[in-house]
């Protein structure tokens, strides 16, 4: 029995070798995708005048992605934000994540 459960474990391991291929996202994908969607509400000069509009720069890829997700599932609602994302995939999602993430936060009280 101990050898089954031992052969079970290692089998599913194996198969998630195989199978269970992780994307990895790509920055520059996702500042194309950022300057082409989302920067006319995510920009800096946007933000210093509509504060509705939340920075994302700088915020933990994780947080991001799981927003971005929420969204597309419809369980964060928002119509301009579901409608900005309806057409991306889970790989085009993360690497807008990924991007955001790695900007530094601008100093958007400096005037």
């Amino acid at each position: 029995m101990k050898a089954l459960i031992i052969s079970l474990i290692a089998l599913c391991g194996l198969s998630t070798e195989v199978f269970g291929e992780v994307y990895q996202a790509d920055s520059e994908r996702g500042q194309a995708l950022a300057t082409a969607q989302c920067e006319s509400c995510h920009g800096n000069a946007v933000i210093a005048m509509a504060k509705q509009f939340p920075n994302l720069k700088g915020q933990k890829f994780a947080y991001l992605n799981k927003q971005l997700v929420d969204f597309k599932a419809g369980l964060r609602l928002d119509p301009l934000m579901q409608a900005q994302v309806s057409a991306l995939s889970s790989e085009q999602l993360q690497d807008v994540a990924l991007f955001y993430s790695q900007q530094v936060t601008p100093n958007l009280s400096a005037n």
